[in-house]
């Protein structure tokens, strides 16, 4: 049976029928999706926290089955793993509330970081045993460690991949055993990680920080990568001590910068930063190679004081004003533009503003009547 169309169709059956072959071939896909649903934790998850959510999960879906602050700390008191997807933590999760342990009672710490607590003089601990794995979630609280002068050691690996921190994140004092995993991740507000011991690698590249950063005396003792990070508001890299590689490379520093005072080790490589604001090398020291290669820095850079014991790679770096190479080991020639580019923009927006008022006023000319053409 069929039908035969004897005059082209309108634009309203036209959209009709575009509609319906829409329908039929996104429908299969949309049923494969499916709503948001729980998954099953494995059978071996029996030592974790298990919050898997799949499908189409929307805010209220994530809300039905939020995981409470209090549960995330009960399970890591207990000694469980965390293992998230896709979930919202809901409430404040305060990791001064996990108990002080002595470290005399702890038999299992490994022993580079029973010396690491030794050399601090820490007889008191708190520690977290199990792995952390939050992937793809969202935090809508504080996320803190709230400690001044203590250590929460966590000897299982991290991953926090694609989260979101709405709020407050604060690792200060963490001790991390094993590798990091912290990439593409939003901290929308202050980021903290004070005093931070890196025990493994640490990945933050595609992180976006948002109002404050500070990474104040923090220890990195493996490769760290902040490769294209976005640092909303000021970022505080003071006294920091980078033992092995540090990769920064295309990270955008959009405010305020201090490094002054860092001790980098391994090769540190800032090749294709972008600057904004100050940025301030004071007293620190590069004792290998360090690259600025094809920098856009806009502000200061301020190197004074500061030694470099391996090669220094300047090339096709774009400065703005000169560089502070003041009591420093040395000197490098380059080019500088004169000219800020945030002043170039307001230029261009100045010179856009008069072309649309000329054409504004040509086209009321032409309007006027009695005027010919």
């Amino acid at each position: 049976m069929g039908f035969i169309l004897n005059e082209r169709p309108d634009s309203h059956q036209l959209l009709f029928m575009l509609c319906v072959v829409f329908l039929c071939l996104t429908g299969g896909m949309i049923e494969t999706a499916g709503a948001c649903r729980a998954l099953d934790p494995p059978t071996d998850a029996v030592d974790t926290l298990w919050v898997h959510l799949e499908g189409l999960c929307f805010t209220s879906d994530q809300r039905e089955r939020a995981v409470k602050g209090i549960d995330v700390l009960e399970a890591v008191k207990t000694g469980k793993n965390l293992d998230f997807q896709g979930a919202l933590v809901v409430d404040d999760v305060m990791f001064d509330q996990l108990p002080l342990q002595a470290v005399a009672d702890l038999p299992d710490l490994p022993a580079a970081i029973q010396e690491r607590l030794q050399q601090q003089g820490l007889a008191m601990v708190r520690v977290i045993p199990g792995s952390i794995t939050i992937r793809d979630s969202q935090f809508e609280k504080n996320l803190a460690t709230n400690l001044l002068n203590d250590v929460l050691v966590i000897l299982g690996e991290v991953n926090i991949a694609g989260s979101t921190f709405l709020q407050s994140l604060d690792f200060s004092k963490i001790l991390f055993a094993k590798p990091v995993v912290f990439t593409d991740v939003t901290v929308e507000n202050e980021g903290f990680f004070i005093g931070v011991q890196f025990e493994g690698s640490v990945d933050f590249s595609h992180t976006n920080f948002g109002t404050h950063s500070r990474f104040h005396k923090a220890i990195f003792r493996a490769p760290v990568t902040f490769a294209d990070v976005q640092f909303q508001g000021v970022a505080e890299f003071l006294e920091v001590e980078f033992q092995e590689a540090a990769d920064f490379s295309r990270a955008n520093f959009m405010s305020g910068t201090g490094f002054s005072g860092s001790v980098f080790r391994g090769p540190a490589d800032f090749s294709g930063i972008k600057t904004e604001r100050e940025v301030y090398f004071r007293f620190s020291e590069f004792k290998q190679q360090v690259s600025f290669r094809d920098a856009h820095i806009r502000n200061v850079l301020d190197f004074s004081n500061s030694s470099f014991e391996g090669e220094h790679n300047f090339s096709n770096a774009e400065f703005a004003v000169a560089p502070d190479f003041t009591a420093s080991n040395i000197s490098v020639d380059v080019s500088v533009s004169g000219r800020k580019p945030s002043q170039q923009s307001q230029w261009l927006l100045l010179g856009g503003l008069l072309m649309l008022v000329a054409i504004y006023l040509w086209v009321s000319k032409r309007k006027t009547p009695g005027h010919s053409a």
